[in-house]
């Protein structure tokens, strides 16, 4: 399934260049030569896709590999008793993807805009074609697909033997040491959807969000939050294990 329509009016928007220095930015490409680059460019396309919009649908073919360039997107499965499941959470400079067109099988989840987000998406077949012909690009997305595996092994163990407020713990000090060590950081979503991957309610989420404020762990603004005190944070997710 080739993106949306909704996506594909924006197409027009970005040319060869625009595309080449938006992946060139992605953490994951960074420092490739440019024949790699360029490789996954030369047939890319620019997408958006409005809040709440379907990216890919449970079920369909995998067609490539998406890039975040603005906004974020959640991706979601099914739990035991038919509700959705929020399981992982893509923002600026994250690439989803990958898995589905790895496996040759069909998605066995489904990817939504939480809020207005622009994507670039990479055909399969120039992805696949730039990581045999480049060595550290197909080490690096092995690398990712480790990486991603095993959070989800953790966030599987997190969600089975730790309290709500380790979980919150954990996923704070796991954003703010995302790229390197922070004190504010921006939730990827809005509460119900970060309550959701962490198996909690939106309103346990509130209140444990509501203690730590209290407690002058962290500060709060919308979705921004401020560490103020790194140290109890850690000690919440360490003292737990």
């Amino acid at each position: 399934m080739r993106p949306t329509q909704a996506g594909d009016r924006y197409a027009a928007e970005a040319n060869g260049p625009d595309l080449y220095r938006m992946l060139e930015r992605m953490p994951i490409l960074a420092g490739l030569p440019e024949t790699s680059i360029g490789m996954l460019a030369s047939e890319a396309r620019l997408t958006r896709f409005s809040r709440g919009q379907t990216i890919f649908r449970r079920g369909t073919a995998p067609t490539g590999l998406y890039f975040v360039i603005g906004g974020s997107v959640k991706l979601l499965a099914q739990d035991a008793d038919g509700r959705e499941k929020v399981i992982e959470l893509f923002s600026s400079g994250q690439m989803f993807g990958e898995i589905g067109i790895f496996m040759h099988s069909s998605y066995r989840s489904w990817a939504q805009a939480v809020d207005r987000c622009t994507l670039v998406h990479v055909e399969r077949h120039h992805v696949m074609k730039a990581i045999e012909s480049d060595q550290e690009l197909s080490g690096r997305m092995l690398r990712e697909v480790s990486s991603r595996v095993q959070k989800l092994i953790d966030a599987i163990c997190t969600t089975s033997s730790r309290l709500g407020i380790t979980r919150v713990a954990s996923y704070l000090s796991e954003l703010s040491e995302r790229s390197h060590p922070v004190t504010q950081v921006q939730l990827p979503a809005p509460k119900r959807t970060v309550a959701s991957l962490l198996s909690l309610t939106h309103e346990s989420f509130s209140r444990i969000l509501r203690r730590l404020i209290d407690e002058r762990v962290i500060e709060m603004s919308g979705r921004n939050v401020t560490i103020l005190d790194r140290e109890r944070l850690k000690s919440l997710v360490i003292n737990s294990e």
